[in-house]
């Protein structure tokens, strides 16, 4: 597969202790790397506030923008989902996209990074607002967070799970005990739900890295249904095995299009193959990892469904508890 002159309070009354690391009510957010910062900078201080500061990292100029946390999180929800979605699926992302930001910050400043998270789609895509609606998100959810016993759980969320949401330590590999796949008749027949790609065997073979493709096979599925692994065939005999995350992400990062409707993507990793002859089309369902909270689930729930955003969360994650921050301990 979303800023508020009323949200100013502090996030926490003192520091906020998580894995033995301190906290304000400030994140770094890197808003942008490359070459010849200043001229850059203009167009992001029109369009964000708080502090601005340009650093060198690694070769690159960085640009930081310094917010408030709960400033953040409404620029978080104007750019992950809609304005015009309700209010309930709105404060379930707010939650979502609070605990994703805190993980963020403990990862990141662990690592001695010079921010706290990204904005960009392999983080949280962060942009600015004056909705009341968002305002009131954020604002009836401050300081809430998922959490996983006793600690602020790791948690995701995708566009659109195609019925079944993924489990992560199949996407990934590793342990994610917080998060199980879950069954999901929300998202069905809602955008994102289904779709159809196709490519020349010559461009999936560029995209690849696989010189003479001739054939591709899926070798297994995963209990939710996404394919587990995929063989590619040479037409000299090379086979190659392959996972599809790491087929998709291959084929994904080779274009700067990477939104649903592009014919260059793969939206998900639950399709079915079909080769006619020098085309292979891909059909599948949903849109993203599938791990987490499926948005559009999310907006039927409370859209059709009058769920509440305790009640969605609940739904996409079984294991884990709504706390809030400022009734959390440090660790002993």
């Amino acid at each position: 597969m979303f800023k508020s002159p009323l949200i100013r309070n502090c996030l926490f009354s003192a520091a906020f202790l998580f894995a033995g690391l301190s906290f304000s009510a400030e994140i770094k957010v890197c808003l942008w790397k490359g070459q010849n910062p200043h001229a850059a900078l203009p167009g992001f201080q029109k369009k964000y506030r708080g502090v601005f500061n340009i650093i060198e990292y690694r070769g690159e100029s960085v640009i930081l923008n310094k917010v408030d946390l709960e400033e953040y999180i409404t620029g978080v929800l104007a750019k992950e989902m809609d304005s015009l979605w309700p209010l309930e699926a709105l404060k379930a992302q707010a939650v979502l996209s609070r605990t994703f930001a805190m993980n963020k910050i403990a990862e990141n400043r662990k690592k001695n990074l010079p921010y706290d998270i990204e904005n960009s789609i392999y983080h949280q895509v962060y942009g600015a607002t004056n909705c009341g609606k968002i305002e009131k998100a954020a604002a009836e959810t401050k300081n809430e967070v998922l959490v996983y016993r006793g600690e602020i759980a790791r948690v995701f969320f995708h566009a659109n799970c195609g019925g079944k949401t993924a489990d992560p330590g199949e996407v990934w590999g590793g342990s994610y005990p917080a998060i199980v796949s879950v069954e999901d008749p929300y998202c069905k027949d809602t955008p994102y739900y289904k779709w159809e790609k196709t490519f020349s065997r010559i461009s999936l073979s560029r995209l690849l890295g696989f010189p003479g493709l001739e054939t591709i096979s899926i070798s297994g599925r995963h209990p939710d249904g996404r394919v587990k692994n995929l063989k590619l065939y040479s037409g000299n005999g090379i086979l190659k095995k392959i996972t599809s995350h790491r087929m998709r992400m291959a084929i994904n990062s080779k274009t700067s299009e990477v939104f649903f409707t592009s014919p260059h993507i793969i939206p998900s990793t639950n399709f079915s193959i079909l080769q006619k002859g020098n085309s292979i089309i891909f059909t599948g369902r949903g849109y993203g990892h599938g791990v987490g909270m499926c948005q559009w689930g999310a907006r039927k729930m409370a859209e059709d469904h009058g769920k509440s955003y305790r009640e969605i969360l609940k739904h996409y994650f079984k294991n884990l508890s709504i706390e809030n921050l400022e009734n959390m301990h440090a660790p002993e």
